[in-house]
């Protein structure tokens, strides 16, 4: 699934001659992007125009609707600019165009591809067709994952609960997985975050912890980042 999605916006740039997305190859501009760039290659830039982007996306739904904007000269009507995602293994992938525009929609799918992408600059051109540097920004795709934290204190033992989660792309939601994570508390008052246990759930997605501590302290379940997901930390429980 996940090469067809890259071969096939990567047929599909090929066909509609970096037509914004969405955009159908039946209907092409009267002057693509591409003859804009070819138009003074090898000519010194005559400034710059950078994309900025998530560099962190986390796939927790089935439809993510991001944004790309850009900044610099290329922001001046009439100007244009394209960036492609290039994924490491699985090659050019999606065209994010910038046609007269400093906005373009980046749509994420649950089935996107995970891993550490560049955009990499295909051309950018003032209103005069003159040539503009591109920086290459890069975007990381993982899993969105869940934390949950429950807590109990019975006289002067503190009993915490927490649960891992990650999203499913098959079934669209979350389920309860193995996964290294710590508990963490913070003193009434504090805003510093501090260690109290670095833990790793059972099969079940599930641990607990008890200690003896009579005051009462704010407390979190944190989950560590794997390669296919990103570390997010629970909601606060107060014990």
């Amino acid at each position: 699934m996940i090469r067809r999605t890259i071969a096939s916006a990567a047929a599909a740039v090929a066909v509609a001659a970096l037509l914004p997305l969405g955009a159908s190859a039946a209907t092409p501009r009267p002057v693509t992007l591409q003859s804009r760039f070819a138009a003074k290659a090898g000519a010194t830039a005559a400034g710059t125009c950078n994309l900025s982007i998530p560099s962190r996306v986390a796939i927790g739904k089935p439809y993510l609707a991001l944004q790309g904007k850009v900044t610099g000269t290329c922001t001046a009507p009439n100007s244009a600019s394209a960036w492609q995602l290039v994924h490491p293994s699985l090659g050019p992938g999606p065209v994010l165009p910038f046609d007269n525009a400093n906005s373009a929609p980046w749509d994420v799918t649950s089935d996107y591809p995970l891993g550490r992408m560049t955009w990499r600059g295909i051309g950018a051109v003032d209103a005069a067709n003159n040539p503009l540097t591109q920086n290459a920004p890069v975007s990381t795709v993982k899993l969105a994952a869940g934390a949950w934290i429950s807590s109990s204190r019975t006289a002067d033992v503190v009993t915490l609960k927490g649960t891992s989660l990650l999203y499913s792309v098959s079934t669209n939601k979350y389920f309860k997985r193995p996964a290294g994570g710590v508990f963490q508390f913070r003193e009434i008052g504090s805003t510093t975050w501090q260690t109290l246990k670095s833990v790793y759930t059972n099969k079940y997605g599930a641990v607990n912890l008890s200690y003896r501590f009579s005051k009462t302290r704010d407390y979190r379940f944190s989950l560590y980042s794997t390669s296919i997901s990103w570390d997010l930390g629970s909601a606060t429980t107060r014990r």
